[in-house]
């Protein structure tokens, strides 16, 4: 009897090791990738869109002149060749001479310098009114010498420039300039999608799914491997992953850390991590009282136990924040330490100002409906908080709701996040010129040393001068806490087994190489 179990059990693990099995079939040029997302894309212009996530599509249609590489630790010049195949300043730096490849459009219709020129005119149009404008206000003119030859020209030679130049997608003069900059924001441009990139939109069902096809006038003929990319809109997670697991979908973007080892033992499937340039945070109403005396923040601050939220959340996934440059990228400041957990200082502190057990400070916290971490963050807060005689009120909202509310200025607090392109953009968050609704400070923090510092950053001449600046401006916020920053995410990608080429490298672009990915069998 035993022997027959031993035999059957034999029988079987030759069955699993699919030594009678035929090869998985080899990967071939054609073919259709499913990609599983949780947010739709809002414009069919980036110029005009408001979410980060749309930008991903954005770039695989329209290209950078140059895109932004794997090693952002080298400074702020990390950028390989896309739409221009060389670049070169002149020896006072303040003239950058690109070179276009030889492209077209997707229509046929050839790339050149006054597509470059057109772009430019739109990102900085009032009328446009993009929220990157202010990446090109050192730049004076962009001007075409020729059909593949432009220039820009700067006020002044300043690190950033490469990175000021080739931020935002370069448009088609003859589709985009047939609609006047002022009726833009009311224009379908879902009907007029004419692209440099590997792919073009073939449809997009709001709230379905959009479907990129081959753009077959890209200019590399090699790619992209795949004939088209179909992302499913699946707004709940966790539904996201069962799809996931049951084969439905063959990539999926960022996934929750809790989840991820969960999937590195499924077969075939693989998880890969990135850091991103970004960081969570708790933002205070600093119009608002107690939260505009920062002695209270500060003890808001000390009584968070930011590792355990790092343990306990990310799963080893990021890293505790220090400030709003995150630590990977070449203008951290290495010193800088985040403040201690101390719930003893903190309950001390707010003693001082009149709160313990008979008067508790009370704090409405407001977070994105839908997000599971930041939930889960609001949760473990309102336990962290209690201990030191905070109590919490969660407050969770669609996201659109919560960016209203807090441009309003009618909060306590609120749990969100910052993700940066190439350039750490700091002007728009904590400026006092950038309170709403002007910009981004909706924490509403007002300092005129900060204000110095980040119109040192403007004039700044070299990278070395930019990191003390840099460096001046985390130990303020550090000293201020507008915001509690809480960690630094790794953005984590599962891609499943019909894939192969799969590279995955870039911090700010996921899909940066979707265009070299392959696909095996069909759907």
């Amino acid at each position: 009897m035993r022997r027959l179990m031993v035999a059957a059990a034999l029988a079987t693990l030759l069955a699993c090791s699919g030594a009678d099995e035929p090869a998985a079939p080899a990967p071939v040029r054609g073919g259709t990738l499913v990609l599983g997302i949780t947010t739709d894309v809002d414009a069919w212009n980036e110029y005009l869109s408001a979410q980060a996530a749309a930008v991903a599509f954005h770039k695989r249609i329209w290209l950078r002149l140059a895109q932004e590489t794997v090693d952002a630790a080298k400074g702020p010049e990390a950028f390989a060749p896309q739409l221009a195949s060389a670049w070169r300043f002149s020896p006072d730096r303040r003239e950058l001479r690109f070179t276009l490849r030889e492209a077209r459009w997707s229509d046929g219709v050839p790339v050149t310098a006054e597509d470059v020129v057109f772009t430019w005119r739109a990102q900085t149009s009032p009328a446009v009114a993009w929220v990157g404008a202010a990446n090109k206000q050192r730049i004076l003119a962009v001007e075409a010498e020729g059909a593949r030859e432009v220039v820009f020209r700067f006020d002044r030679a300043y690190p950033e420039q490469l990175a000021d130049a080739a931020d935002g997608g370069i448009v088609p003069r003859h589709v985009f300039g047939a609609v006047p900059f002022e009726r833009w924001r009311t224009h379908d441009w879902s009907s007029s999608v004419v692209g440099s990139g590997p792919f073009t939109l073939e449809r997009h069902a709001p709230g379905e799914e959009i479907v990129l096809r081959r753009n077959p006038a890209y200019h590399d003929p090699a790619r992209p491997r795949v004939d088209r990319v179909v992302a499913r809109i699946v707004p709940d997670a966790a539904a996201l992953l069962a799809q996931f697991r049951a084969g439905g979908l063959d990539w999926v973007e960022g996934v929750a850390p809790a989840e991820a080892e969960g999937l590195k033992n499924l077969p075939g499937v693989r998880v890969d991590a990135v850091d991103i340039p970004g960081f969570d945070y708790v933002g205070w109403n600093g119009a608002k009282a107690p939260f505009d005396d920062r002695e209270i923040r500060l003890a808001l601050t000390l009584a968070i136990d930011r590792r355990a939220l790092v343990d306990d959340l990310l799963f080893g996934h990021g890293r505790v924040s220090t400030g709003p440059v995150p630590s990977f990228w070449w203008n951290a400041d290495p010193t800088l330490e985040a403040l201690p957990f101390d719930p003893g200082r903190a309950r001390r502190i707010l003693e001082a100002r009149g709160y313990g057990p008979g008067r508790p400070l009370t704090v409405e916290m407001m977070t994105n409906v839908g997000n599971r971490l930041r939930e889960g963050v609001v949760v473990k807060l309102q336990d962290q908080l209690a201990k030191s005689g905070v109590r919490v009120i969660p407050r969770p909202l669609e996201m659109k709701a919560l960016r209203e509310i807090a441009a309003s200025g009618r909060y306590d607090a609120f749990v969100g996040g910052w993700r940066f392109g190439a350039k750490i953009d700091l002007g728009s968050l904590f400026g006092s010129a950038s309170v709403p609704p002007a910009g981004s400070n909706v924490v509403f923090y007002r300092s005129p040393e900060m204000d110095r510092l980040l119109e040192g950053l403007g004039s700044g001449t070299d990278a070395a001068g930019l990191r003390d600046l840099y460096a001046a401006i985390g130990r303020r916020l550090r000293d201020d806490q507008p915001y509690t920053f809480l960690y630094e995410l790794r953005r984590l990608v599962a891609t499943g087994p019909r894939l192969a080429g799969v590279r995955i490298d870039v911090p700010t672009d996921t899909l940066a190489h979707l265009d070299e990915v392959e696909v095996r069998g069909s759907r």
